[in-house]
Formats: structure tokens, C-alpha cells, sequence
């Protein structure tokens, strides 16, 4: 993620609400207890995918995926909890979606080529499921 990234994320907006700010205190007591238990789970992730690198020499893609989604809502949830944003994120990890674009399907919108939505590998042109991950392409 670049700074523009993250400015896009949580853009400046001088009016905010001070019932928000009420709430945000409350919501971040439960989202911390939810964060801090999801940091544990990608903790044990985190030792799981050192091993699997050192065995098979490259990453394993769910073990990545996980690790991202994390990394992506502990962003967004940072962005609310620090007053950056108004946008209250969700308790759940699915949202993973708030990002437009990754840099992989940035590049593969400008090159022509096209690349696995989950784990990055370059694919066929027709190709329905990734040869790599073997996650479904839209």
C-alpha cells in the first residue's frame, strides 16, 4: 500500500460527528477484543507459513490470503479508531473489499495480461481457475 493509498482509504473531511465519537469509543472496546483474538489466529499463521516456505520454497496462498485480510481490515479499523475516518467498519473479517484494486489487477488492467485475483500468478487468457492457487477467475 503507498501514501496515496492510504489517503484515498481515509480522505480529509473537516466536519465529523460527536455522537460518532461516543460511539467509536465503545466500538472499539468490542472490535479490540475481535482484533486481538484475530491477531492470535494469524499469529499461528504467521509461524505456519515460515515453515511452509522453508519446506516447499514458496508461499502457501491461503495462509497469504489470510495474512492480507488481516493486514487490510486492521488498516481500515486503524483509520476509524485514530479519527481519520467516519466509515465504522464491520466486526467481521470480510471486508477485504473496501480496496478498489490491487496493485496486480492495476497491472493487469494496463499491460493486457491477465493475473489470479487471490495469489497473483500469471494465467491464461481463458483460463477459469488459477494453475497456481487454483482459486476460480471471474
Amino acid at each position: 500500500m503507498t501514501a496515496s493509498d492510504a489517503f484515498e482509504m481515509a480522505p480529509f473531511v473537516e466536519k465529523a460527528s460527536r455522537l460518532e465519537l461516543i460511539v467509536r469509543w465503545l466500538y472499539g472496546i468490542i472490535i479490540g477484543i475481535l482484533f486481538y483474538l484475530w491477531g492470535i489466529y494469524v499469529s499461528i499463521l504467521h509461524f505456519l507459513q515460515f515453515w511452509h516456505i522453508l519446506i516447499f520454497g514458496r508461499r502457501g496462498a491461503r495462509l497469504y490470503r489470510s495474512t492480507r485480510r488481516y493486514l487490510a481490515a486492521s488498516t481500515h479499523v486503524a483509520a476509524y479508531l485514530l479519527y481519520l475516518t467516519e466509515d465504522r467498519p464491520e466486526l467481521t473479517p470480510d471486508f477485504l473489499v473496501f480496496f478498489k484494486k490491487t496493485p496486480i489487477q492495476a497491472q493487469a488492467s494496463v499491460s493486457g495480461n491477465r493475473y489470479c485475483v487471490s495469489c497473483g500468478a500469471p494465467i491464461q487468457p481463458n483460463a477459469k481457475f488459477c494453475g497456481t492457487c487454483g482459486a476460480q477467475q471471474p
